[in-house]
């Protein structure tokens, strides 16, 4: 097992979705459709952070600490997949937030989101995967996220590694 200090980059996009993405809201079940709106107002956001490139024979897993500018300050993020199966991504978070969100290309994963105030279930459809991560430093995720009874979000986020100040390469 390798562990790297690393610099991420995390890029996010998100647009209101009008439609819910939970079956009791919806009459079908047919796949969701990329409903990116170009002409859309949507909120971008960018964040540095400092975190580890854990590798091991079969997990990868990128770790990092949330700070107050995301809202979970205390809580720790772990992104991770499997190398015989990169598409199928999972977002752990533990502290004082905590969800296990999964994200898997064409597929609906209903999740629990726990926060220091309350309880809810979120539904994640994935709509695209591009993990390039070990080869390019590069993870894209296309997803349609929805609280259960709130908006609906349409989010596009980008995880680029770079080496840290402490590291000669990002792969050795």
């Amino acid at each position: 097992m390798t562990k790297r200090e690393v610099m991420i980059r995390i890029e996010t996009v998100r647009q209101e979705l009008a439609d819910s993405l939970f079956e009791d809201q919806n009459a079908t079940d047919e796949p969701m459709e990329d409903e990116w709106d170009d002409g859309q107002e949507f909120e971008p956001a960018e964040m540095l952070m400092e975190g580890r490139l854990i590798t091991g024979s079969d997990r990868v897993e990128l770790v990092y600490s949330e700070s107050e500018l995301t809202g979970m300050e205390g809580s720790v993020t772990t992104v991770g997949f499997f190398r015989n199966d990169p598409t199928l991504v999972s977002m752990m978070r533990t502290g004082m937030v905590r969800t296990a969100l999964v994200f898997e290309p064409n597929k609906r994963h209903i999740c629990l989101y726990n926060t220091p105030f309350s309880e809810f279930e979120i539904c994640v459809h994935t709509l695209h995967v591009d993990n390039r991560l070990l080869r390019d430093g590069v993870l894209y995720l296309d997803y349609l996220i929805e609280v259960h009874g709130a908006r609906a979000e349409h989010c596009k986020m980008t995880l680029t590694l770079a080496p840290s100040a402490n590291e000669d390469t990002l792969f050795s």
